[in-house]
């Protein structure tokens, strides 16, 4: 099992992870502290650390970057960067407030000016 598909189980148990350095921290609700839980995260605790500190800085990144909004490579949408997530969502342009669409252009005016 990867460390990414252990996460996410681990997380739809309400079992959350932190890493700390080496360290891996676990909050568990009562009774999902097993025995096998404890054997399982031993046995993962390096890759899970890994995955759970690239995830942290993948957020940071989302974080600092803050919501972007451009045209995005489809005609008729705007790309949405998500600053909680690091996720881009394309949103047809009809579905859009006018704010949206002016931050659009307001984004590609200043492309062209840096280029």
């Amino acid at each position: 099992m990867s460390a990414r598909a252990l996460l996410e189980e681990l997380r739809t148990r309400d079992v959350r992870l932190e890493a700390s350095g080496l360290t891996l921290r676990v909050d568990a609700p009562a009774g999902a502290a097993t025995d096998e839980l404890r054997a399982v995260l031993r046995e993962h605790k390096r890759a899970l650390i890994r995955h759970l500190e690239r995830e942290r800085r993948r957020l940071e990144e989302a974080d600092r970057r803050g919501l972007v909004i451009r045209w995005a490579r489809e005609p008729g949408y705007v790309a949405l960067h998500d600053p909680t997530t690091g996720e881009w969502h394309e949103v047809a342009v009809s579905g859009c407030p006018p704010w949206v669409l002016e931050d659009a252009k307001a984004y590609r005016r200043r492309e062209r000016s840096e280029a």
